[in-house]
């Protein structure tokens, strides 16, 4: 609809004079909004739904719909955030069903935006006796909080934003400097309180946080600490040499680095300072807000951190790209990764005791079944590296009778040696471009695994002959499905850990993988484990067929929501001593008990 307000936006053409389903009034909302049935999700959306795609297209003053807007929006943001369930801590291919789902939280979000700006663009027309400032301010302060849902949206399913969404967010603030209402104070019992113009921060510093390098459940609570963080940051449109950020407001783009900007900022373009934030006492850590008891624990040290390299500078790339189109093969997660490093050994064969009291007894000890190790369901087997052509062993260690038996079946009868492949797949894809620090890989459409930053992966092309283990650093999810990741070491050796307090071993076998230092640590073998259990200074006992050793923790140099990296010190190594004793003396005495039984 044409209008002649400061509020350059389109709105929908009114073309009704009534609404169905209720009274043009605060109070025949608040009636309605009581009978909706918000235990039926579906049907209190769609009731939703159709009373704002109708009220945008209805004739009401401008009082009026402001005061609607402001009894709905509480019910939207609660169905909306109903809706997140269908489509958050998914797989990032969402099947198409939930891609509808996407859409419709989409546009109820950009439903009240619509009304706000109507709501704003009528009362702007009213004489400025009658019209309210704090009114006026709200409208322009919801539109902004709306888009900028629709854009943390996007980039919780690490997607781009929709055509037009910077410009009409752009438009917005400029009729709020124009209207001199970017300083006014708004207050939002659902988002938080602040100015206009900490409402367009808090959506174009979302923008400047490379959300895609960050793991899904963390991106929210950037963008709830951005509300207060957006007060300390500047955004200023002169002295643009000294800002982080820069952009056109006129244009449909959000802020870019500075030196990535290849041409010269003419007049008009903004710049964001977050110098201001940054030199605070105690950094990012010292500005969240206090009323947050939880914040501190959910915006850990390492999300700080990228946040404020983010926000600094421009880093450029360390490797270049090589354009390629490879297969590969790609695992996901620790227990996937380590059982192709292994071999497809199950992890029950990195589960042993070696007796150190009884010289006749069998060199490793079955795991108790009654222990119920987490780590794997078959807790009990041999941990010795069994020729699969073989028969199995004869078992001497029962004196109790004076006639030993020989089991004659083989492995692959028995249909428990193929169970453990069924339980780790691996997945098949292309490497799209490489680097010497990782590689760029499309994510198959075929698959519902569920993939994040920061999870450990496994991958094999065919130029290599072992796994190569490495980290997912980032996710596109526009148009085809990318994964960006940085390979921690071009080989692996699989191990099992458990922790020892006392010389005594205190929790549970967990999968571990001992990986060549690299660049993190040149010339060092380090510790890869999973997140529960290990820490700087710590012993572990490290176990794997014919080998154990003990080692103690140093410092961690990498970690993530998946896995844990450590310097160690080896304090205690050991062969297990397999074929140790003289094996044409062992083969002697086992093949004397055998002359009378054949």
């Amino acid at each position: 609809m044409k209008n002649n307000s400061s509020l350059a936006v389109a709105t929908p053409e009114i073309t009704r004079d009534t609404h169905s389903q209720f009274a043009l009034n605060a109070n025949a909302v608040t009636t309605w909004l009581g009978s909706l049935p918000l235990a039926n999700l579906g049907e209190a959306t769609r009731l939703l739904f159709q009373a704002l795609a109708e009220l945008s297209h209805t004739a009401c003053k401008p009082k009026d719909r402001y005061e609607i807007l402001e009894k709905i929006r509480p019910q939207v943001h609660y169905i909306v955030k109903g809706l997140s369930q269908h489509y958050l801590n998914k797989p990032i291919v969402l099947p198409d069903k939930t891609q509808k789902i996407v859409l419709l939280a989409n546009t109820l979000n950009t439903q009240l935006a619509t009304g706000y700006c109507q709501a704003f663009q009528g009362l702007e027309s009213e004489s400025r006796l009658l019209r309210s400032k704090d009114a006026l301010a709200t409208c322009l302060h919801r539109a902004l909080t709306e888009h900028s849902r629709i854009l943390l949206r996007a980039y919780q399913l690490y997607r781009s934003t929709p055509p037009e969404f910077w410009s009409t967010a752009h438009k917005i603030y400029q009729c709020a400097y124009t209207q001199k209402l970017r300083k006014a104070k708004v207050a939002d019992g659902v988002f938080g309180e602040g100015t206009l113009q900490q409402a367009y921060v808090r959506l174009l510093m979302l923008s400047c946080s490379k959300t895609y390098q960050l793991p899904q459940r963390h991106i929210e609570d950037v963008f709830n600490e951005l509300n207060s963080w957006s007060a300390f940051i500047e955004l200023r449109t002169d002295r643009l040499e000294s800002c982080v950020f820069l952009f056109n407001p006129v244009e449909d783009t959000p802020p870019a680095y500075r030196e990535l900007i290849q041409r010269a900022p003419s007049p008009g373009w903004l710049g964001i300072d977050t110098k201001p934030l940054l030199s605070q006492s105690g950094g990012l850590a010292g500005t969240i807000s206090p009323r947050k008891v939880s914040s501190i624990q959910t915006l850990n040290k390492s999300i700080l951190d990228h946040l404020s390299i983010s926000w600094s500078s421009a880093t450029s790339r360390a490797a270049e790209r090589i354009p390629c189109n490879e297969p590969v093969l790609l695992t996901v997660g620790m227990n996937t990764t380590h059982f192709y490093v292994a071999n497809q050994v199950d992890f029950s064969h990195f589960q042993f005791e070696h007796d150190h009291n009884n010289d006749n007894s069998e060199r490793f000890q079955e795991r108790r079944e009654e222990q119920k190790d987490v780590w794997s369901r078959s807790g009990g087997a041999d941990t010795r590296g069994r020729d699969p052509d073989a028969i199995s062993p004869i078992n001497y260690s029962s004196p109790a009778h004076s006639i030993e038996t020989i089991n004659y079946s083989l492995p692959q009868n028995t249909a428990s040696a193929a169970a453990p492949d069924s339980k780790f797949e691996y997945l098949r894809s292309r490497i799209l471009d490489t680097s010497s620090s990782g590689c760029r890989v499309e994510w198959p459409e075929n698959t519902q695994l569920r993939i994040r930053t920061g999870e450990l992966v496994g991958l094999k092309a065919d130029d290599y002959d072992s796994w190569q283990v490495g980290v997912v650093r980032w996710l596109r999810s526009d148009g085809s499905h990318q994964v960006g990741i940085e390979t921690l070491a071009s080989a692996a050796t699989p191990y099992s850990a458990r922790l020892i307090q006392s010389g005594l071993p205190v929790n549970e076998y967990q999968r571990a993988m001992l990986l060549p230092g690299g660049q993190l640590a040149p010339g060092a073998l380090l510790l890869l484990s999973g997140v529960v259990g290990m820490a700087e200074g710590h012993t572990v006992e490290l176990l794997r067929p014919g080998h154990s050793m003990r080692v103690k923790l140093g410092k961690m140099v990498e970690h993530s929501n998946a896995f844990k990296l450590f310097r160690f010190q080896d304090i205690a190594r050991n062969q297990i001593k397999i074929d140790v004793p003289n094996a044409d003396e062992v083969n002697k005495n086992d093949f004397n008990q055998l002359w009378d039984i054949l």
